[in-house]
């Protein structure tokens, strides 16, 4: 898939007078921006154990000052279109910090990183320990954009991306599924019986789920969407607002408001609804 997006997406655009041939690239290296619009604090924005730098910014001014005394793990991203997620914005930062806890990550997970975007939390989960991630999104580009992130971070050969309509129920980590899982993506799209059935059907009995992207009175809705299959942990529950992320306001340019973070795990005898699954082929 991400070979097929850059033959055709980044062909050569003909200016109008057909003398002048300008290569556009879905990604490109900034001092100061990484992802799709978000402008990262000029020294780096540090979240938990993490340094997030843009790829052409190879200075950081900033310590760690984690309970641990750890030195940061430094994460660089592309200006990419499409390759959402810095930790700008109070979704992804609620899923970067929730992947620091304690036990999470505790070495060899194999991770899904649902709604991957700029490929950050693959990049995050995988400089914590774990085996392998597996990318998915809907966006072309964004594949493209995380792809070459997990790269420029040496992670490209632990890394897999996929489009949605790759996804395949049971195959995504056969034959036990994933330990981990991270969705950051709309309610719309995370209740849908098809994403349900995509996600949990690809989760190991007792594996972590994590979904973000959503605000706090949807998060009943949610829960009853995956009820069936999945015990809450309402200990790592979280909420955050624009006004109190670092680097929000000024990367957006306006207050996006309070977004939530719900935390589960697999039930380890819930089964899987086959009707639901198959779904999966017409939405």
């Amino acid at each position: 898939m991400t070979n097929w997006v850059v033959e055709n997406l980044e062909s050569d655009d003909t200016a109008a007078n057909n003398t002048n041939t300008i290569k556009t690239s879905i990604t490109s290296v900034s001092g100061t921006k990484a992802g799709e619009n978000d402008i990262l604090p000029e020294d780096g924005l540090l979240i938990e154990r993490f340094c997030i730098l843009p790829a052409g910014n190879e200075n950081s001014s900033k310590e760690l000052l984690d309970k641990n005394g750890d030195a940061a793990l430094t994460i660089k991203l592309l200006l990419g279109r499409n390759g959402w997620g810095t930790g700008v914005h109070p979704t992804t930062r609620l899923c970067l910090e929730w992947l620091c806890s304690a036990d999470v990550i505790i070495g060899g997970e194999k991770v899904i990183d649902y709604g991957c975007g700029s490929g950050v939390l693959s990049i995050a989960a995988l400089s914590l320990g774990a085996a392998s991630t597996i990318g998915v999104d809907v966006e072309a580009e964004a594949l493209v954009s995380s792809t070459r992130n997990l790269e420029l971070n040496d992670f490209g050969d632990r890394f897999e991306g996929l489009h949605t309509r790759e996804v395949i129920p049971y195959n995504l980590f056969p034959p036990s599924g994933a330990d981990v899982c991270v969705a950051n993506i709309l309610i719309g799209q995370l209740v849908r019986p098809s994403m349900v059935s995509a996600i949990v059907s690809n989760l190991a009995p007792g594996a972590w789920l994590c979904l973000s992207g959503i605000r706090p009175k949807e998060v009943d809705s949610l829960k009853a969407a995956y009820g069936d299959f999945i015990v809450w942990e309402e200990s790592h529950y979280g909420e955050l607002a624009a006004e109190n992320t670092e680097g929000s306001l000024e990367s957006f340019g306006f207050d996006v408001g309070v977004w939530s973070r719900v935390i589960g795990r697999r039930k380890v005898d819930s089964g899987m609804d086959i009707e639901s699954m198959s779904e999966l082929a017409v939405s």
